[in-house]
């Protein structure tokens, strides 16, 4: 299948580590990657945020990311993100349009969300959604501290309502989209995923050495290395490496590595604490692999991927009883949970796993056969594309594909223009003597003018162009005049006196005695076209009349009229404009007689078979 991912922040090419930057592009990149070797084609896209990126770059065979023009070409906080999320998606929708839609939208994050809405939703192209972090939650943890824009909270519940399928990360996740209104049915748990192959154990390491603790991860508070910090005050012997946050030279001027050192020179630990900054993904695998325990202590944590990685590397994990961690860590087995900023609890566990390298090298072997069972990237896109094809299939139950939409509709269409179209036949008579009659008033100095309201007003212009012109053979120019509907006309007639007197003032401008003023209406109601039709008659002028069904006041007061009993307006335009060009036919039949022909050109001023002095005959041709 054809899949789009949208990830409006969070390249799949970005290095890891910054404020923006962690956990949603690894797994964005991995997934994208698992599904092309699953036979996907899959693109990635996400904002351009620097001018001198290429267009498109290959991520892996089958898979590649777009960079969308969407807001300036730099880099930009994510929370300041969501005013070009319209654009994002217009740009998306253009793009779809012009080289084809993808059979789905898979949307990572709640601003992605909104991009992939916009332009998925014309195109009828079903989306699922990963948060990877909701705005209530974090709301709930940070209070006045968050970030996030004022909208978050709403349009995260319309995405919810919205999305044909939302694949949560973990239980906890799904609980809280629940509690959000969402329909249980239309809610997955697909967890996050580690390379099996990039995150391996290594040997142990044979020289003394200081028991090290490790703290990977971005470098915000709510990531909780401050407790780690606090708890290694009470774990004399042991050091803590944290790594994450900006390059190294720069932690001199990063607020939370500041205060990171700050309380570590407080507490007496500055000799045993060591920031690294960023590191790539093979320096933090060979940290996981080397470290003695595993710290994630986060107050709160979507689903967290360091805990997998740490396990891959057979380390055991001491982390929080949050969001994703609970569904990674079984406790007692593959590491130890402890409650959010609990220091005692937390300097309580790693003591345990520092104190008993038996027990930490059993739970590390048990974290590395539950990551290889549960969370290697081949399983997770396996999940996922399982879960992207029962959505297909409902999107197809649901919303049937817009070509069958359109052959239904076609196909009921000509169904009903057919009969209606064979019945039209039937009255070949009647438009056979139109035309009689008008090949003699036109070629005697008379005029035929023409009036009706939106689409009739086309046809009414239709019909008179073919007359001034030609319909098929080369022939006299005719006197023909549709009643004009340009803004000018309408506005100075209808602001002096009154919109029903829009073509009525025309036609007594316009029309003689014994001229013809062909009306078209296909409800037969409309009060100016009514106006325009009893001033014609007032004048002296003949009225013809195409309606839709009858009886109604148009029919009712015309001369002679077609009525068109066809239950859509649409097939009743199409009967009258065919109704039109027999007309046509009729009239070059008489003015420009082919070898064969039989019809002769009436005299000038009579219609064919009647004396030019007999007054026309009243006639109501019904077409069922």
């Amino acid at each position: 299948m054809r899949i789009a991912m949208v990830s409006e922040h969070a390249s799949p090419l970005a290095a890891l580590g910054g404020v923006d930057a962690g956990g949603q592009n690894v797994y964005v990149a991995a997934l994208a990657e698992g599904l092309a070797r699953r036979g996907h084609r899959v693109t990635v896209y996400t904002r351009r945020d620097d001018a001198r990126l290429p267009d498109v770059v290959e991520l892996a065979p089958g898979a590649r990311v777009v960079h969308v023009p969407a807001g300036p070409p730099s880099p930009l906080p994510k929370d300041d993100l969501a005013p070009y999320m319209d654009e994002f998606g217009r740009w998306l929708a253009r793009d779809w349009a012009r080289d084809g839609a993808p059979d789905l939208v898979h949307a990572h994050f709640w601003m992605s969300g909104l991009a992939a809405r916009r332009a998925a939703g014309t195109l009828q192209i079903p989306v699922v959604q990963t948060f990877h972090a909701l705005g209530a939650v974090k709301r709930r943890h940070q209070g006045a501290a968050d970030t996030s824009p004022a909208g978050r909270l709403a349009a995260e519940n319309e995405i919810v309502a919205a999305a044909d399928l939302v694949l949560a990360t973990c239980r906890d996740e799904r609980a809280e989209l629940l509690a959000l209104g969402g329909d249980p049915s239309r809610i997955e748990v697909v967890p996050c995923g580690v390379d099996l192959d990039a995150f391996a154990p290594a040997p142990a390491r044979a020289e003394a050495h200081p028991r090290r603790i490790l703290a990977l991860g971005r470098l915000v508070e709510r990531k909780g290395v401050d407790v780690v910090v606090r708890a290694l005050a009470q774990l004399p012997g042991a050091e803590l490496v944290v790594a994450g946050g900006p390059d190294r030279a720069e932690l001199d001027r990063d607020p939370e590595a500041l205060r990171l050192r700050a309380l570590a020179r407080e507490l007496g630990v500055a000799e045993r604490v060591e920031l690294l900054g960023r590191v790539d993904h093979g320096d933090a695998a060979a940290l996981l692999a080397g470290a003695d325990v595993v710290a994630c202590l986060p107050w709160y944590e979507p689903f967290g991927m360091v805990p997998l990685e740490a396990m891959a590397c057979a380390r055991p994990v001491v982390g929080t009883a949050v969001g994703g961690l609970l569904d990674s860590v079984e406790d007692g087995v593959t590491g130890l949970l402890v409650p959010p900023r609990d220091v005692a609890g937390t300097a309580d566990a790693l003591r345990t796993l520092l104190d008993d390298p038996a027990l930490a090298a059993r739970m590390g072997r048990a974290g590395r056969a539950r990551v290889e069972r549960l969370f290697g990237w081949a399983r997770v896109a396996e999940q996922t594309e399982r879960a992207y094809e029962r959505v297909l299939e409902r999107h197809r139950r649901e919303h049937p594909p817009l070509l069958a939409q359109t052959q239904r509709w076609l196909g009921s269409h000509l169904d009903e223009l057919t009969v209606a179209a064979g019945e039209a036949t039937r009255h070949a008579g009647v438009v056979d003597r139109w035309g009689a009659r008008l090949a003699g008033l036109l070629t005697a100095g008379g005029r035929v003018l023409a009036v009706g309201n939106g689409g009739s007003a086309a046809e009414a212009q239709h019909f008179t162009a073919e007359l001034v012109g030609r319909f098929v053979d080369d022939r006299q120019p005719l006197a023909a005049v549709c009643l004009s509907a340009e803004t000018s006309s309408v506005t100075a007639i209808a602001n002096d006196y009154g919109i029903e007197e829009v073509f009525a003032r025309q036609v007594q401008a316009h029309g003689r005695p014994g001229d013809v003023l062909v009306v078209l209406s296909t409800s037969g109601r409309s009060p100016n076209v009514l106006a325009a039709a009893q001033r014609a008659r007032e004048h002296g002028l003949d009225v013809w009349a195409l309606t839709g069904p009858g009886p109604n006041p148009l029919a009712e007061l015309a001369d002679e009229v077609l009525t068109v009993a066809a239950p859509s307006t649409s097939v009743i335009q199409e009967v009258h404009l065919m109704l039109l060009h027999a007309v046509c036919a009729a009239v070059d039949a008489r003015l420009a007689p082919r070898p064969g022909d039989e019809l002769l050109v009436p005299p000038a001023g009579e219609a064919a078979g009647e004396p030019a002095d007999e007054e026309p005959a009243t006639v109501r041709a019904g077409v069922a």
